[in-house]
């Protein structure tokens, strides 16, 4: 399974050319801290506490280097802070967690690195019925999920949430498909997260993802 945070990385590489989409590559800088915050979220890791910070509640390893690095900072934390000072904080070295994420990607038979550009494993790995990348599944799901009203789980949910925020729809929607879609998008986890705490905590960490894809 894929984690929210190479998801979200999947999105932004070009299904053709195999290099990152330029005018994707700014707004993952604040999208896949939030992602790596969302997973720690939706497997419990953290939550929202009762004054609106970023509360540690399991620190044990998840042997994943990504979501244990970021454990790390958030268990060295003098106090409990802002969603939106950990999106500015953790991993301020965004091409190096790119790297990092692809390198995963790699590993997990989704891309090849065939020197300095990408190449989709067509099948999919994870969707060999379908001659198709992996990102092309991923799109497919979503747009199934928002345009056709498909059951969404809760991670489906998060995801969504975190493409919406960074500014990402464009990526999955076509233009007179977005405004739609960003509506029901905010419906659908604004009532999910009414009857699901770790929903609740995801919106936080795509409200601050957003306040800074509004500043820059």
């Amino acid at each position: 399974m894929l984690t929210l945070y190479e998801e979200l990385q999947l999105l932004s590489i070009h299904e053709d050319k195999g290099i990152f989409i330029g005018s994707a590559i700014d707004r993952l800088k604040p999208g896949l801290v939030g992602a790596i915050l969302a997973e720690l979220a939706v497997n419990g890791k953290i939550c929202l506490s009762k004054n609106r910070r970023l509360q540690l509640v399991d620190d044990s390893p998840t042997n994943d280097p990504v979501l244990d690095g970021a454990l790390a900072d958030l268990k060295n934390s003098e106090k409990e802070r802002k969603f939106g000072y950990w999106i500015n904080t953790l991993n301020p070295k965004p091409e190096k967690l790119r790297k990092k994420i692809t390198a995963s990607l790699v590993q997990k038979g989704l891309l090849m690195q065939e020197d300095d550009n990408l190449v989709w494993v067509i099948p999919s790995p994870l969707h060999p019925e379908v001659k198709a990348s992996t990102k092309y599944s991923v799109i497919q799901h979503l747009r199934g999920i928002v345009l056709a009203k498909e059951d969404a789980h809760p991670r489906e949910i998060a995801f969504l949430s975190l493409v919406s925020a960074c500014g990402l729809l464009d990526l999955v929607f076509l233009r007179d498909e977005r405004k739609v879609a960003s509506q029901y998008i905010n419906e659908l986890a604004v009532y999910e997260a009414m009857k699901d705490p770790n929903l609740e905590t995801i919106q936080e960490i795509a409200s601050a993802v957003a306040s800074v894809e509004e500043e820059e």
